[in-house]
């Protein structure tokens, strides 16, 4: 196979990059698990638990049904026309949003729930064929180097996306109205990202068919490897337990807490922030010790942070959670960096089934959480009391099983192996003396981001300079893909001439 130009590997890393920039932002926005789109359907909508539980699901339940339609799209399609595909009918439907004013009352939630699936199995599928076609162009070695600065790239701006929607959200007129414009620009930011997508050089693998389509069998293989199967039971386990009370979070601020659309966007940027400063800071670990040791710090800070603060929050006391979102964004960031990063390092150079069964194992059991926690908060009475003047809730108890199940199912992690990986501990010890997790520095690099206008002014500035930096420093990654791409084609002097 002949391996991509030196000028074409940098420009196809780059234009992923830029790529990002327009469709992680919309995605953020049109997700059904993701506050935004949860907001929209509570206080809109008027959608209850068990409606926010499936809608939640949703992603998770076609990604348990996209194996068989990915098999069966690659054994007709090449992985390229796949994702263009995915990523036309991921953008189009949220443009029908905008026709709901139109519609009777009772038609709506059936329209917007025909475009939250049509939307979200295509995204489900698109991202099948963008890992394993991603796969192709980055090596495992360079991986989390890569993602980490691709995702602090796009990062900034799905910061300043979600905090502006929810602003608009909040101050508009019609909200029926304002949030169908709001779809309907994300869904164009994805078509804008499809142009960048065009721009990337992938190999013949990606851009062809395959020559003999791929079996039905080979869903198999990664089933029979344990090692993989371990990793993906705990992702799965894990998100099953977080899904638990995550999706109701916005619903118990806007119910319970009594906080308006407008905080919670607040809330969800802060969040982005924790990530934004801590994601480079995530990527220089996994290199240094390994990425399971990395995803174990990275859980069991999240589950800890989170039974303490969410169990408390509540109508009298819920300025901690200012901090907790940026804490709990920062974890998020290294996890999801780890996770994919794991993912792909344990997988053969056939990406494209482990790829496939991951999504569906873990989603299978990532599923049930929003669900069970729909029927729990259905069955536990809406009021259990008051503790220091604080009314407790139906919702905390939720969180509480939530985390108290993320912290004893982070243990499955000793069961995955990964070469050369260290000890958890060495990750503690290094990051408390690593800036970006010194608490003092990081409370005055976030208070000066987003309080300050020196701070606001300098991020704007941040944020035009933002490309061009990464696309500098992706430009090192891709030296070093190409320097050793040449190595291993470089025939070896001890090697004795052909013929």
């Amino acid at each position: 196979m002949k391996p991509l130009r030196h000028r074409e590997l940098l420009l196809s890393l780059k234009a992923s990059t830029i790529e990002a920039c327009f469709s992680v932002p919309m995605l953020n926005l049109t997700i059904p698990s993701f506050p935004f789109v949860i907001t929209f359907a509570v206080s809109v909508l008027g959608w209850g638990s068990t409606a926010v539980g499936l809608m939640a699901a949703l992603p998770h339940l076609c990604n348990v049904a996209q194996p068989a339609l990915a098999t069966w799209l690659r054994r007709n399609m090449a992985l390229h026309p796949i994702m263009v595909l995915t990523f036309i009918f991921t953008a189009l439907p949220w443009g029908f949003v905008s026709i709901l004013p139109f519609l009777p009352e009772s038609a709506r939630h059936w329209v917007f729930a025909l475009i939250l699936g049509t939307a979200t199995l295509a995204n489900s599928l698109g991202a099948v064929s963008w890992s394993a076609a991603i796969g192709e162009l980055v090596p495992t070695r360079v991986s989390a180097k890569f993602f980490s600065r691709r995702n602090l790239a796009f990062g900034f701006w799905t910061l300043l996306t979600v905090s502006i929607a929810s602003q608009i959200a909040e101050r508009g007129t019609t909200p029926l109205v304002t949030y169908g414009w709001i779809f309907a620009a994300a869904g164009l930011a994805r078509l804008l990202g499809l142009l960048f997508l065009w721009r990337m050089r992938f190999p013949e693998s990606v851009m062809r068919p395959q020559a003999e389509p791929p079996p039905w069998g080979e869903l198999l293989a990664p089933l029979r490897d344990a090692n993989f199967m371990k990793l993906a039971a705990f992702i799965g386990l894990w998100g099953l337990l977080l899904n638990l009370s995550q999706p109701f979070q916005p619903m118990f601020l806007l119910q319970a807490v009594g906080r308006p659309v407008g905080d919670i966007g607040w809330l969800t940027a802060l969040a982005g922030v924790g990530g934004l400063l801590t994601l480079p800071a995530w990527g220089k670990l996994c290199d240094r010790f390994g990425v399971k040791p990395v995803l174990y710090v990275c859980s069991m800070a999240w589950a800890i942070v989170g039974l303490a603060c969410w169990t408390t929050a509540g109508n009298r006391w819920w300025w901690h959670l200012i901090g907790t979102y940026f804490f709990i964004g920062g974890t998020t960031a290294g996890f999801q960096l780890c996770q994919f990063s794991l993912m792909l390092k344990l997988t053969p150079a056939n990406r494209a089934p482990y790829v496939a069964v991951f999504l569906a194992v873990t989603s299978a059991l990532t599923a049930l959480g929003p669900i069970l926690g729909g029927g729990l908060l259905r069955l536990l009475p809406d009021h259990l009391g008051a503790l220091l003047g604080q009314e407790i809730r139906d919702f905390h108890i939720l969180f509480g099983l939530s985390m108290l199940g993320c912290l004893l199912v982070v243990h499955l992690l000793d069961f995955v192996r990964e070469e050369e990986a260290h000890p958890p501990e060495t990750v503690w010890r290094t990051m408390r003396s690593m800036r970006a997790f010194n608490p003092v520095l990081i409370a005055q690099s976030a208070t000066q981001m987003i309080l300050t206008p020196v701070g606001l002014i300098a991020l704007a500035r941040q944020s035009v300079r933002t490309l061009r930096k990464q696309a500098r420093q992706i430009g090192d990654v891709g030296e070093d893909l190409v320097e050793s791409t040449t190595q291993v084609l470089r025939p070896s002097r001890k090697d004795p001439p052909e013929g």
